[in-house]
């Protein structure tokens, strides 16, 4: 992708496929694959150029190495001397997350290691998780004195209950792989040769299917998030109701 090379990436790794399938890779593994602003500015780039990229059906996103997805936070960045208005506006201005969670076309996470913190946050924010059986995924900012900063207290009571979410928050609690899948924190738990493959075959299965009615159920399951259900039930006839229209159109 000729916008992607332009990037000048360092701390991640953009690769497409014929298939329609695009996977990014958090690539700091000497530093644990933690989230430091080059990083975030990285992902930024890239989910603003996926989001364009009408080839694209479908995402996957992991970590290099069989150690670490993401380990959070840059710790040692974040020690850095900056004034209170400066670090909220830096790391106001990134959310890349928010970004992920954004993106029209459905993401897989292939967590492949420890996913802690912002990590977590991060497969949080995707559509859907496979984990490998080895990995363990946590929201652990609380043993170093903070809280989440990337919409870990929203999204992940949302997926598991509030009374599991309050759980793992408040202890700090990692979940290996299998205890994850029992959670409902995951989709699905395979031992870690398997997880490439598994993550590949999901995002294939997902590009396969019309890109317009998967753009359309990604954006009905985030808002039945956010609506009232009956505004919701709305929302998801106007979309059938459009595709119709199309359908007819294309006849």
């Amino acid at each position: 992708m000729s916008w992607a090379s332009s990037l000048g990436l360092e701390s991640t790794r953009f690769s497409s496929a014929a298939n329609g399938v695009a996977t990014v890779t958090l690539a700091r593994p000497d530093a644990a694959n933690a989230r430091n602003q080059q990083m975030r500015d990285e992902l930024k780039a890239l989910w603003t150029g996926i989001a364009d990229d009408a080839d694209i059906r479908a995402v996957v996103l992991t970590g290099a190495g069989d150690r670490f997805f993401c380990a959070g936070m840059d710790l040692k960045e974040a020690g850095a001397v900056e004034t209170p208005a400066e670090r909220r506006d830096r790391l106001r201005a990134s959310r890349d997350i928010e970004q992920l969670a954004a993106l029209p076309q459905p993401v897989v996470a292939a967590v492949n290691g420890f996913a802690l913190g912002g990590g977590c946050e991060m497969a949080l924010a995707c559509d859907l998780r496979i984990i490998a059986e080895s990995a363990q995924i946590g929201l652990t900012e609380l043993t170093h004195g903070l809280v989440p900063g990337g919409g870990g207290t929203q999204r992940l009571p949302r997926l598991v209950g509030p009374a599991v979410a309050a759980e793992l928050l408040l202890l700090g609690r990692r979940l290996s792989g299998p205890e994850a899948l029992e959670a409902g924190l995951v989709n699905r738990c395979v031992p870690f040769e398997s997880l490439a493959e598994a993550a590949a075959e999901m995002a294939a299965a997902i590009a396969e299917l019309p890109p317009r009615a998967v753009r359309y159920a990604k954006e009905l399951l985030r808002k039945s998030q956010e609506l009232p259900l009956a505004a919701g039930v709305d929302v998801e006839l106007d979309a059938l109701l459009t595709l119709l229209a199309e359908r007819q159109a294309r006849a």
